[in-house]
């Protein structure tokens, strides 16, 4: 069995048990690790070819070294598995040091931000990605979220999705649609299931962040940003709940919120953000 053979049955795996990131780790996989490892035979990988893979691969990125470490440590791991293999070659290499980056948008970029959707966003070409960036400026859900959310999620007064990054803990993603939420919804178009058939704001994102001058921020530092802003109006806990954290200590800092407080709290964050963007 060769690499990329394994990779095949990897990838197999990963579909059944309903991973999220089968597509991203095609990427990494194809861009680094094929060219390099992909037509030997598993049993003639050695340890220190794949330290050296690490190391080529450090040199332009070592995130993205680390990455490929991870997903062979996994591949090994399912070859061991199915009795192709009794080690992993993978194991006992050290990763590159990562630093956690988190940046936040200030209160004028993010007014010079909804100045640029308000100027874009009747434009044709532009409308549907505005539209996508308001519902992240305006919910602090992950792109992902907003990207599956279907017409049908929609609930009363909120939007419940099951296909999202923490499903496996078997809870439904509730994101309140608060009066500012509803607006950016009256605006969608009903072309299809999902609310919007994009699958991410960035192309306008890059436009607007370059006029801004923020090229630095990153679509999910929106995310970090609603949560930045939510803090000076609620609670860490109930930031928690807001965001829809699947950390079980956090999770038991806010089980005891009622759903009437996690409404009002969502519409006190939202208001507070309109209240930024209409002061510009």
């Amino acid at each position: 069995m060769t690499l990329n053979e394994l990779f095949d049955l990897y990838t197999k795996d990963l579909n059944r048990r309903g991973a999220k990131t089968v597509k991203r780790i095609k990427q990494f996989y194809d861009n680094d690790i094929r060219l390099a490892l992909g037509d030997r035979e598993i049993n003639s990988i050695i340890r220190g070819d794949i330290a050296q893979l690490h190391f080529d691969v450090s040199e332009r990125s070592p995130y993205t070294s680390n990455k490929c470490l991870s997903i062979l440590k996994a591949m090994f791991n399912l070859a061991i598995t199915f009795s192709y293999l009794e080690n992993n070659p993978a194991l006992n290499i050290g990763k590159n040091r990562e630093i956690k980056r988190k940046r936040y948008l200030t209160n004028e970029e993010l007014i010079a931000i909804t100045e640029q959707l308000d100027r874009l966003g009747n434009k044709a070409r532009y409308k549907q990605g505005c539209n996508f960036l308001w519902m992240l400026i305006y919910t602090g859900a992950r792109v992902g979220e907003i990207r599956n959310a279907k017409w049908s999620d929609i609930k009363g007064n909120a939007l419940v999705i099951k296909d999202h990054k923490t499903d496996h803990s078997g809870e439904d993603r509730i994101i309140f649609i608060t009066p500012g939420v509803q607006k950016i919804l009256d605006k969608c178009e009903r072309v299809g299931e999902r609310i919007f058939d994009i699958d991410s704001p960035r192309y306008v994102w890059d436009v607007i962040r370059k006029e801004v001058g923020c090229e630095d921020a990153r679509l999910h530092d929106i995310r970090h940003s609603y949560a930045s802003w939510s803090l000076e109006k609620v609670n860490l806990s109930e930031v928690g709940n807001l965001l829809g954290h699947s950390d079980v200590a956090t999770t038991q800092r806010y089980a005891h919120i009622h759903k009437e407080k996690a409404i009002g709290n969502a519409n006190v964050v939202s208001q507070h953000i309109h209240s930024i963007v209409a002061n510009r």
